[in-house]
């Protein structure tokens, strides 16, 4: 198996407290599992042994089992069972295989994981701790893997390539967290591995893959669990009830854009007017079939029946095997080798309609949102919360952050031109895609300026070096309107900010690039690609000053309303107490008001007013009785 390779916990990650080892009352390790709550454990259900079938036939969870917080010092095993309506084994196409133990005994909250909503993105360092039945190795061993891509049962799992051949999962490792290399969040739970050691092939040229379910498939089948997950949700669009009327033609082309099919662009703008209901539905029911939580309406779980009462026996199936033929075999888990399952396909048509063609992915949208009102930072924060990247500190800016990054996310965007700054998003969306992404922008009205530059950005049959020039054009308007934009916020706080002035000199520059001598050539496509980041990198430079402006100018805000809260509480003290205070409130007040703020001097003056208020009111700090 490969045992001598492995290393056994250490220092460096042991951390990670909410790692459970589940055993027997025996002592015989079943798998893992993660601490979510002081009383909940969340697993895989093939971990937890069966007992008898009910009288239905199906198979129930036997009895208790013992959990021990191995990553806790001190922590004794404590006896658990499944919860009520938290049991989903594997269903027949392998579905599922979840379950979530209520213990008998609640442990310190505080090691519970941080589960989060993250798309599950190619080459995502991962890592996981599983119990292996070697003694040795039973206080848990660490392997590395990064992530591939959708597969399994309908795409609800992600495959992960194991950094070496030794650390493919293994018995153990069931119900194992995994966890992200970079921000430490619990992105999943291990539930299978392929290798196949009885190929022919020889050892190096042998596949070894495990498999893991994303947290957002775990709260699809179990809802219980979506109370300890952070994150926004991949999707933000309206639900549509089950039977809504559709669109059929646009789902198709919906669904094969979805999956990236051939001859589809990376960057869609399409028109859905407001009144257009059925294309609105059709829209939305397609991103709920590709997101990974929502269940819209494609096939679910089925649901666990209640046992029937003794002596009334279930009806015979239509097509029940002779008496005397085996039960089939179960399938193996990350025990025994397995066929690999392929890349997710889309399926067959959905069975309600023989024409509404394919059913988009699961997970092949990562995020949908209505930006309806949004601004650029808003929307960028969306984006790069979806991708697990947090800005570093208060000067940090989400914008500059996905200008430097990867963003290899399929994005929704619906109501484009009901955007704060319609201009700015389409723009900010050109950004995204020149670091990878794959955009449908959605828009409501067929006569917007955005829709116009949505439309040339997406153009591929327009003259590249045309496009490319005049996409630049558009980028240096965008600056110069970004740039009154940000002289406009960084005047309401101090110290004012210089504001960067770009946009007239990079109009110079791009019409003497257009006088070119060498229109076309090879050292006029270097310098156009020379100039193209120029442009960019003042784009970024400007929405950092916008980013941090707003920042502060939301710091400001919130200091008003604390003023505001605490004067409230003071006035219903005495008329001499209100008085006492008065001075204090009113140069907090002024300087709150006052632009440009500095924002340091009214901080402080707001805290001394509420200290005011404290004494006058006898509270202690926070404003809790004493």
């Amino acid at each position: 198996m490969g045992e001598e390779t492995e290393v056994p916990v250490n220092t460096e990650v042991r951390g990670e407290t909410w790692r459970v080892r589940i055993s027997t009352s025996g002592g015989d390790v079943l798998g893992a599992g993660i601490l979510l709550a002081a009383d909940a454990v969340l697993t895989c259900a093939h971990v937890i042994p069966t007992g008898p079938d009910d009288l239905t036939g199906h198979a129930v969870p036997g009895g208790e089992v013992l959990v021990e917080l191995v990553g806790v010092p001190g922590a004794r095993p404590v006896p658990a069972r499944v919860a009520d309506g938290c049991w989903v084994p594997e269903l027949a196409d392998s579905r599922g295989d979840v379950a979530l133990l209520t213990l008998a005994e609640p442990q310190d909250a505080r090691h519970a994981a941080p589960l989060h909503r993250v798309a599950p993105t190619r080459g995502r360092s991962v890592w996981m701790c599983g119990f292996p039945s070697t003694r040795e190795l039973q206080d848990g061993v660490w392997f590395r893997a990064t992530l591939a891509g959708p597969s399994g049962p309908r795409g609800e799992w992600v495959q992960m390539f194991p950094l070496t051949p030794e650390e493919t999962v293994r018995p153990g490792f069931s119900g194992a967290a995994v966890t992200d290399a970079e921000t430490h969040r619990v992105l999943g739970m291990v539930v299978s591995r392929y290798d196949d050691r009885s190929s022919a092939a020889p050892a190096s040229s042998r596949l070894h893959l495990s498999y893991m379910i994303p947290i957002e498939t775990v709260v699809r089948h179990l809802p219980a669990i979506d109370r300890y997950v952070s994150g926004g949700r991949g999707n933000g669009l309206p639900s549509v009830p089950r039977g809504a009327a559709r669109d059929r033609e646009f789902a198709r082309w919906l669904a094969r854009w979805f999956a990236a099919a051939e001859g589809t662009r990376q960057v869609e703008a399409i028109v859905i007017k407001k009144g257009e209901a059925v294309r609105a539905a059709t829209l939305s029911r397609a991103v709920a079939l590709a997101d990974r939580e929502l269940p819209a309406d494609a096939p679910l779980p089925a649901p666990r029946r209640a046992p029937l009462p003794v002596g009334i026996h279930p009806p015979s199936p239509t097509h029940a095997p002779p008496p005397g033929t085996p039960p089939p075999a179960a399938a193996p888990r990350n025990g025994a080798a397995r066929r690999p399952p392929s890349p997710y396909e889309p399926p067959s048509p959905v069975p309600e309609e023989p024409d509404d063609g394919p059913l988009p992915p699961v997970g092949s949208v990562d995020l949908a949102l209505d930006v309806s009102g949004e601004t650029v930072a808003g929307v960028a924060g969306r984006v790069a919360d979806r991708l697990g990247l947090s800005p570093a500190g208060d000067d940090g800016s989400a914008v500059g952050l996905l200008g430097a990054a990867a963003v290899p996310l399929t994005i929704v965007a619906e109501g484009v031109d009901y955007a704060a700054d319609p201009l700015a998003l389409v723009e900010f969306a050109d950004l995204l895609a020149a670091r990878g992404a794959r955009l449908l922008l959605v828009f409501r009205n067929p006569e917007s300026q955005s829709l116009e530059l949505a439309l040339r950005m997406a153009d591929p049959g327009k003259d590249e070096t045309a496009a490319r020039l005049d996409r630049v054009r558009d980028r240096i308007d965008h600056i110069a309107r970004r740039e009154r934009t940000a002289h406009d916020r960084t005047a309401l706080i101090a110290p004012v900010r210089p504001v960067p002035q770009r946009a007239a000199a990079l109009r110079l520059d791009l019409t003497a690039l257009r006088r070119h001598p060498e229109p076309g050539g090879a050292r006029f496509l270097a310098d156009l690609g020379a100039f193209e980041s120029t442009v960019e990198s003042e784009l970024l430079r400007i929405e950092e000053v916008i980013g941090l402006a707003e920042t502060q100018i939301a710091r400001r805000n919130e200091l008003r309303g604390r003023l505001e809260a605490f004067f409230a509480l003071l006035a219903a003290r005495s008329l001499e107490e209100e008085r006492a205070a008065a001075p204090l409130y009113r140069t907090a007040h002024n300087l709150l008001h006052r632009a440009p703020c500095e924002l340091a001097e009214a901080e402080r003056a707001v805290e001394r007013f509420a200290e005011a208020v404290r004494h006058h009111t006898h509270r202690p700090r926070g404003g809790d009785a004493s």
